[in-house]
């Protein structure tokens, strides 16, 4: 099966498969594995209302609440792009598991939707509970070249090493400190 999901250019599912696993493999090497481990950094600068603008390395993302809200909505809200997170994580770690074992992918989705525990807290009418997502559902869709033994072993391999589904699925520390400024 690997060869016949070989293009002659060595790619498979938009990576080149040699320097995929030259890459993953280069993890083994102590600095790289510093280097990659972080601190991986984002900066959020609030814009005005409920908007937001997050910074990555030399990206920019936006975020705002729904209208109804009194918010503009001109954008997907933090707690949308943590599922948003969650299910390209996950859609990474497929692909790049696919690769690896050679196989095909002609399609691949990633659903992933979630359920707040106690909303009343963030909006300040209740003083216990979980504001956040007391639970969160990912389901993948595939067609692949490969067997649903195969594709779930992959969906597997995904979801336990996808670095943001097991941040939240796991109790992860957040510290957090304060200074007033001006």
């Amino acid at each position: 099966m690997e060869e016949l999901n070989m293009t002659q250019e060595g790619i498979l599912n938009g990576l080149p498969r040699e320097k995929l696993a030259e890459v993953l493999d280069s993890f083994r090497d102590p600095e790289v594995f510093n280097a990659v481990t972080g601190p991986w950094k984002s900066r959020v600068v609030w814009q005005d209302g409920m908007r937001a603008r997050a910074y990555m390395r030399n990206h920019q993302v936006d975020m705002d609440e729904p209208g109804d809200l009194t918010a503009t909505d001109v954008a997907a809200s933090a707690h949308e792009q943590l599922l948003s997170a969650i299910g390209s994580c996950m859609t990474v770690g497929f692909v790049v598991n696919a690769t690896k074992q050679g196989v095909r992918i002609h399609d691949l989705e990633v659903a992933v939707e979630g359920y707040f525990d106690n909303i009343r807290k963030w909006a300040g009418v209740e003083d216990e509970g979980n504001p956040g997502y007391g639970k969160i559902s990912a389901k993948c869709f595939v067609r692949a070249d490969a067997d649903e033994e195969t594709l779930r072993e992959i969906w597997r391999l995904a979801v336990e090493g996808s670095p943001v589904t097991q941040s939240v699925a796991n109790s992860t520390a957040v510290e957090t400190d304060f200074e007033a400024i001006g």
